[in-house]
């Protein structure tokens, strides 16, 4: 029995040491197909190369032959060209000398005229001598003639110059008054026009005073029914891990989410000072010890900005120029840098327009 199993591992030991040696074939055989097609693609590619030298040489040589055709083409046009410069040249040569001869007749006819003319002009000027004489003398008598009637009329025309002149300086002084009442009238009907729009400018802010109220009040709920859920799902997930111990461990609360700060969003308006559109975001809420700390400091109120943006907006628009934008807050108290300013001016006038409306200067500075 054992001689037998030794005799089936003998064999299957050879017939393993064959299959090898088959596979080593194969792969010598594989290895050898792919050299010969891959030297069969190398002496395709030299034929191929072989025939485009062969058929570029072809095109050099009959390129060159063309080359050389228009070389003694291009000889044969120079020559002719240069005997045609020649056959020009002796033509521009005459053509010069005729031209010269033309000029000197030309100069010589043009200095006779101009004989003839001076002669003429001398004969012209001693007759208008002769005549300017005779008219001068005979002004002279006129002017004698005509002196006393042209003093009456410069007398009349003084007269009437003078009457003229009261006639506008009466229609003047009417106009001038008529424009003066009309100033005085839109100014005050402007100043009553400017307190209705201040008036609507303070209940517009309390407003929005009141809506930012709301909106921190309902912030402060939803986060504390956020706080309250994170606070469950916390419990949730210690009790499923410890299902067999009694205490529970109290989660700790989520961060506070912090509210976004104010932007603002302002379209072009009229003289009226109020933007047209505002887009507000609920400020963070302040503690109330913070908000004591703020009165007892004692900053300008709502009434002390509006009364010093005032002393600038002279024309009464609700607007003042960002240029005056460094006396307006050194007037409240707070002097900028230039470097601050210049980021004050960015945040005030996004827009670009140079000017700072009452509404926008106030947002900023609550904010």
């Amino acid at each position: 029995m054992a001689n037998t199993d030794d005799q089936v591992a003998a064999m299957a030991r050879s017939i393993l040491a064959e299959k090898r040696a088959r596979k080593a074939a194969e792969d010598d055989a594989l290895r050898l197909y792919n050299r010969v097609r891959q030297l069969q693609k190398e002496e395709d590619r030299a034929q191929k190369r072989i025939t485009e030298t062969k058929k570029k040489a072809k095109e050099i040589i009959k390129l060159r032959e063309r080359n050389e055709q228009k070389l003694l083409e291009k000889e044969q046009r120079m020559r002719e060209e240069a005997e045609k410069v020649e056959e020009q040249k002796l033509e521009n040569l005459k053509q010069k000398e005729e031209a010269l001869r033309h000029r000197i007749e030309q100069e010589n006819k043009v200095y006779m005229d101009k004989l003839e003319v001076v002669q003429k002009t001398k004969e012209e000027r001693a007759e208008i001598e002769r005549l300017l004489a005779e008219s001068r003398l005979l002004a002279r008598k006129e002017a004698l003639e005509q002196k006393d009637t042209i003093r009456k009329q410069q007398e009349d025309a003084r007269r009437k110059i003078e009457t003229l002149k009261l006639q506008k300086l009466t229609v003047a002084q009417e106009e001038y008054e008529r424009r003066l009442r009309e100033e005085i009238e839109a100014k005050m009907a402007k100043e009553q026009e400017i307190e209705r729009l201040a008036q609507m400018e303070l209940e517009l802010i309390e407003r929005l005073k009141n809506k930012q109220a709301e909106q921190r009040k309902a912030y402060q709920q939803l986060e504390a029914v956020l706080s309250l859920g994170s606070v469950s799902t916390s419990k949730g997930l210690q009790q499923g891990s410890r299902a067999n111990s009694p205490k529970v461990t109290a989660a700790q609360p989520s961060p506070e989410r912090q509210p976004s700060n104010l932007s603002q969003q302002q379209q072009p308006h009229g003289g009226g000072g109020a933007p047209q559109s505002q887009t507000y975001a609920p400020p963070p809420a302040t503690p109330p010890q913070e908000a004591a700390d703020e009165v007892e400091e004692g900053e300008p109120t709502e009434e002390d900005v509006a009364r010093a943006f005032a002393m600038y907006d002279t024309d009464g628009v609700g607007d003042i120029s960002a240029l005056q934008l460094e006396g307006l807050l050194r007037d409240l108290g707070v002097p900028l840098n230039p470097s601050q300013l210049s980021q004050a001016i960015a945040q005030l006038d996004t827009n670009q327009t140079g000017k700072i409306t009452f509404g926008e200067f106030l947002l900023w500075w609550k904010g």
